[in-house]
């Protein structure tokens, strides 16, 4: 797009063609996701809540919920992909292909094709045959397994691990409480959230719980790998579901978790060890997301603030401060308190250049970061340009370099 680090590139509005101006609306929950290896699609959905007594997020079902919008950053053209939704807290994911979508509904996983053909059926995939109630979903790095931690009952979560071509039986189920005995949903009417992300190397999946603890569990088999904020940040708990992520290079035991005491940390699941942390931040963390080439984390802070830190160090490279670029942006405190995010959903181009920012005021917001590609990334770029993503498997390449190739569409 031509802009400077920074710099405002485009702000998408969620639902355009709808009015939605409703006095009982106060917050939209919206997640986005950059398109595998095509950094000029956005694809994002968007739920909006009434939040009772600071403590219960309710739909507000009088207006469109869930549905999911494609926006074209190239030609400006948006439009609703047919027939998908997303219940609860919305969240969708992009299969590494390209080729078909998936979104959660309370019992199973909708996958569609993200070119929208009348004559394809939805297909619904992990099916529920236990009667629990789906919280939340990851599709592996390969694309191959979908994990979903759902509520079975009042205090207990399981997490479930399902084959993408699975239509009812399960790879794994385990039940949280066997793991980590403490780990338990809030009492009613407390809502809870849960957010799920795979290992890059799809070998681990870790689980983030809006109580506040951390999980690490390793599926095939069956066992806890690390409880974080048990066996490793004891003074401190995770700052919000989502504010964890795998740290690429790694494969699967380093990671970055943000906690409630505004500091940044880089530890290791396996070793149950903390590397090295971030000064303090100076306000709590929304989101964060590595870039797919490991140099850089990018968070995305309560304070209206998005810091790019060295991932070597937590050095700080760049800090991009909403107020002054975004004027338009409102701030959830004026409004509701601490309750709620400003930023409920981070992702990031496969470049690392460019950063999607979903708020909750019904809008996208993408920013231009750091103009940094080293050669290794350079020449992953120079294959994806010409190899689709479903022939990957076919290169006659190590089974590490091709993990590398698929490594850029996500965790989203």
């Amino acid at each position: 797009k031509g802009k400077k680090q920074g710099e405002l590139i485009e702000i998408l509005q969620i639902l355009p063609k709808y009015c939605v101006e409703n006095p009982t609306i106060d917050v939209w929950w919206t997640f986005c996701q950059f398109f595998p290896n095509n950094d000029n699609i956005i694809i994002s959905t968007s739920t909006p809540f009434q939040i009772l007594h600071g403590i219960q997020w309710k739909k507000v079902s009088s207006l469109p919920c869930g549905k999911v919008m494609q926006y074209n950053l190239d030609n400006g053209k948006s439009g609703v992909i047919p027939q998908a939704s997303c219940k609860g807290f919305p969240k969708l994911q992009i299969n590494p292909d390209g080729r078909k979508l998936t979104t959660l509904d309370t019992s199973s996983i909708h996958e569609h094709l993200v070119v929208y053909n009348p004559g394809h059926p939805i297909i619904h995939r992990a099916r529920d045959s236990h009667f629990t109630q789906y919280r939340d979903y990851a599709t592996s790095a390969n694309g191959r397994y979908h994990a979903i931690v759902a509520k079975a009952s009042s205090n207990v979560y399981t997490l479930s691990v399902y084959g993408s071509e699975t239509v009812l039986v399960p790879d794994a189920v385990m039940k949280i409480p066997d793991l980590y005995p403490d780990i338990k949903p809030p009492p009613l009417p407390f809502t809870d959230r849960a957010d799920v992300k795979w290992s890059p190397d799809s070998r681990l999946v870790a689980v983030g719980f809006s109580t506040g603890e951390l999980i690490v569990v390793d599926w095939k088999k069956g066992q806890g790998v690390c409880s974080v904020f048990e066996e490793i940040l004891s003074d401190c708990d995770l700052q919000s579901p989502s504010t964890y992520d795998f740290d690429p290079r790694s494969q699967h035991c380093v990671m970055a978790v943000a906690a409630n005491d505004t500091v940044l940390y880089i530890i290791n699941t396996e070793k149950k060890k903390m590397l090295f942390s971030s000064s303090d931040l100076g306000s709590c963390v929304d989101c964060l997301k590595y870039s797919y080439d490991s140099n850089c984390i990018v968070s995305a802070l309560f304070n209206l603030k998005i810091k790019v830190l060295d991932a070597d160090d937590l050095n700080l490279q760049l800090e991009i401060d909403l107020t002054v670029v975004c004027p338009d942006f409102e701030d959830i405190l004026l409004k509701l308190g601490s309750i709620a995010p400003n930023t409920t959903c981070l992702s990031l181009s496969s470049t690392g250049e460019q950063a999607a920012i979903a708020c909750w005021d019904r809008k996208i917001r993408v920013m231009q970061l750091l103009n940094v590609l080293n050669l290794q990334s350079l020449c992953k770029f120079a294959i994806q340009r010409f190899v689709h993503p479903s022939d990957i498997e076919k290169l006659p390449l190590p089974h590490l370099l091709k993990d590398y190739l698929y490594s850029f569409p996500f965790n989203p």
